[in-house]
Order: structure tokens, then sequence, then C-alpha cells
């Protein structure tokens, strides 16, 4: 379950995975696996294929509509070290929330437990509560969609 945020517009959740880190890592960086997870089947769908470049200074891109409402974040990986850690900025092109705009910086960790992987992502820089609040929302349905996949 996601744990309380570190800061007063950071958020911070983690969740410990039954699969190695390499495969949960690439979960993250791979088009095809992040299909599975990124978007639940039931509340939305993919209105684009992902565009992923994840490389320091490549670009990623995600396009869907949920609740009958289009969506599109984007933006730049800032490092890269697989299968330990990914960095990169979070910015709606085209959010449903008015006003839920401006650049976040995600940081994912994996760190090895054995058969287990635990995820711990931090997202910085949230313009208000209310967008920090909806987020922690969308990373809780994300890893329960990520712990399905990788069940």
């Amino acid at each position: 379950m996601a744990k309380p945020e570190t800061g007063p517009l950071s958020l911070r959740a983690a969740r410990t995975f039954k699969a190695p880190r390499e495969r949960v890592f690439r979960a993250w960086v791979d088009p095809e696996a992040l299909k599975r997870w990124f978007i639940e089947p039931t509340e939305g769908r993919w209105t684009a294929e992902p565009q992923l470049d994840p490389r320091p200074g490549g670009q990623y891109r995600l396009a869907g509509e949920s609740g009958g409402k289009a969506w599109c974040v984007h933006g730049t990986y800032r490092e890269v070290k697989a299968p330990e850690r990914l960095v990169f900025t979070w910015e709606w092109e085209d959010h449903p929330n008015p006003g839920d705009s401006g650049q976040t910086l995600v940081t994912v960790e994996f760190h090895d437990r054995g058969a287990h992987t635990e995820l711990v992502l931090l997202q910085e820089g949230f313009p208000h509560e209310a967008s920090r609040e909806d987020h922690r929302t969308g990373w809780a349905g994300c890893f329960d969609a990520m712990e399905r996949l990788l069940a």
C-alpha cells in the first residue's frame, strides 16, 4: 500500500512484488509490458501506442482516455540505471483535471529482496494537495495492476 508522503508536495509510495527486480524494471521500460499495467482496461484505454526511449535524455509519451476524458503525459528520462533506478520528469500535456499542470519529478527505485522486489516511488513538485492525492490513487491502481501482471 502507499505510504505517507515525505514532504508537503511530494508523494512516496512503496510496494513489494513477487518477481525479480529485472522483471519489475522491464515492466517500466518495455512498451508492451507498460500497456498491461499503466491503464486498467476496465477504467480506460490507450489512444496511442506508448512511446518510450529509456536512456538519459530520452523522451516518453503516454496517451489514453479514462472516464471518457482524454489525457497525455510526457517527460524526459534523467537517469536510467537498470535494474536499479529510473528518474524522469512528468508533465501533463492534456489532463482531465484543469489546473493539474506543471512538471513533477519521479524517482523509482527497485530494491532486490531475493525472489521479491521492493519498488519505491517518489514524485516531487505537485502544484497542490489535490493533485498529489489524485496521483496517490493513480499509482496505487497502477501497482495493483502491476501486481497482477507480475504474478
